[in-house]
């Protein structure tokens, strides 16, 4: 459906690939690529220091602190809802650079890019290093037959080609978005403030006439002059760009990173459940003979081994992202409800500056969650394609094998960030519903 990127067909290193570029330049910006853990030149980027954003994020959140305490007798609810936001943008962004400060994140990236990534494993082809003649004939009728199904991988090779597309795709869209939701996110108060004739040689006087900022903070002596002189508001409206553009990234490069290992993660599951599938009966169709029981234990080990990888990375990305996911769960409980309130008007106003952004928050919350579900749903099929594998057939060795697995799939491969909650639709849809319950019980007040 979707083309091979044309410089992906020539790469030799996964880093080589078009989207995995991508993701290397967003995380060398928040200071989190484990360039020499990759054995790659180490090159400091000027002002992208975890310390300097996590310092910049701070004192985004702190100052929103200090704005909503001086302002909230002078400000209305619904007015200051959008500083709620932007402060916890602030903390999120802040905690997100932090990630990196542990080994646990570096020894993931390291793993993912060196082990799992699909890239690594494209020319395995596990089952014919294993297999007679006999059994490859029995291969073949199983590809003809499962081909019909549109559910089936031949080898890794194609696994690899299938999840390269759909990251390229899914990378360069969450690329747009994210740099689009920068340029609507600073500009809406810029067409305001043009609206409300602020930009005028004579600036207007009333209540309402003052300058709209993206991100409102209270700074000490110059407070006044950013909201009522054009030096000052330029100067600001451009930092707050900087401080955007700085948080953008911070949500977009961290979550792009996770869900392309989950599509890894699911496209390694999908060829376990293959290669379960494809084992085939026995010549006699009784029982295999000894050499068959010897291949047969053979593709079982490696199926074990490759299932024992699997679950040894899923721990470790659990360990590197679990914070960062149960902060983000808390953000979008909250914001989900501040977002509701703010298009609750169905104004013009108030949809022009909150619509968009309310549809990126949700579409970020049902993204990973649906995506990060994948696995759960992938590992489920296991528990059928271990028992599908003919091990009446097998002597007792094998069988033992074949129950060990058993055992080992019943848990469905989850995502349960500090062992709290796992992450996937279910959570996504509680958090859903809170918000909309808050939101509907706020309203009553309003």
């Amino acid at each position: 459906m979707f083309k091979i990127h044309k410089n992906d067909i020539n790469a030799r290193h996964p880093t080589d690939l078009h989207y995995m570029k991508m993701i290397r330049y967003q995380l060398r910006m928040i200071c989190s690529w484990p360039q020499k853990l990759l054995g790659e030149e180490v090159k400091s980027v000027p002002l992208r220091n975890t310390r300097f954003l996590f310092i910049e994020g701070s004192l985004v959140a702190f100052l929103g602190l200090v704005y909503i305490k001086t302002h909230h007798t002078r400000v209305t609810f619904l007015e200051m809802g959008h500083t709620y936001l932007t402060v916890f943008l602030g903390i999120v962004a802040a905690q997100r650079v932090t990630v990196s400060w542990f080994k646990s994140y570096d020894q993931t990236m390291k793993n993912f890019v060196l082990e799992l990534h699909l890239f690594q494993h494209r020319h395995k082809s596990e089952f014919h290093e294993h297999v007679n003649t006999t059994f490859f004939l029995n291969y073949l009728f199983l590809y003809f037959n499962n081909a019909l199904n549109m559910n089936f991988i031949f080898n890794y090779f194609q696994m690899y080609q299938y999840i390269n597309k759909i990251c390229t795709v899914f990378v360069d869209f969450i690329h747009v978005e994210l740099f689009m939701g920068i340029i609507l996110f600073t500009l809406t108060p810029v067409y305001n403030n043009y609206m409300k004739g602020m930009f005028n040689r004579a600036t207007p006087v009333g209540p309402d006439k003052f300058f709209e900022h993206s991100i409102n903070y209270s700074l000490p002596y110059i407070n006044q002059f950013i909201y009522d002189e054009l030096v000052s508001y330029l100067f600001i409206a451009i930092l707050n760009v900087l401080f955007a553009y700085d948080a953008g990234i911070c949500f977009g490069s961290l979550d792009v990173t996770l869900s392309v290992i989950v599509f890894h993660i699911w496209g390694h599951l999908k060829i376990l459940d293959h290669n379960l599938r494809s084992i085939p009966k026995p010549v006699n169709e009784l029982t295999y003979t000894a050499e068959e029981n010897k291949k047969v234990g053979g593709i079982l080990k490696n199926i074990v081994d490759h299932h024992r990888m699997i679950m040894s990375f899923m721990t470790n990305t659990s360990d590197a992202f679990g914070p960062m996911l149960c902060l983000y769960y808390m953000f979008h409980q909250v914001s989900g409800c501040i977002l509701l309130l703010e298009c609750a008007e169905l104004d013009a106003k108030s949809l022009t500056r909150y619509g968009a952004l309310t549809v990126t928050i949700f579409q970020l919350l049902i993204q990973i969650s649906v995506i990060v579900e994948l696995l759960g749903s992938q590992s489920e099929t296991l528990k059928d394609a271990v028992y599908s594998v003919p091990w009446e057939c097998m002597d007792t060795s094998n069988r033992k094998l074949v129950l060990f697995l058993l055992c080992n799939v019943q848990e469905p491969i989850r995502l349960k960030p500090m062992g709290i909650v796992s992450v996937g639709v279910q959570t996504m849809a509680t958090i859903l519903k809170t918000s909309f319950s808050y939101f509907m019980l706020l309203r009553t007040f309003d």
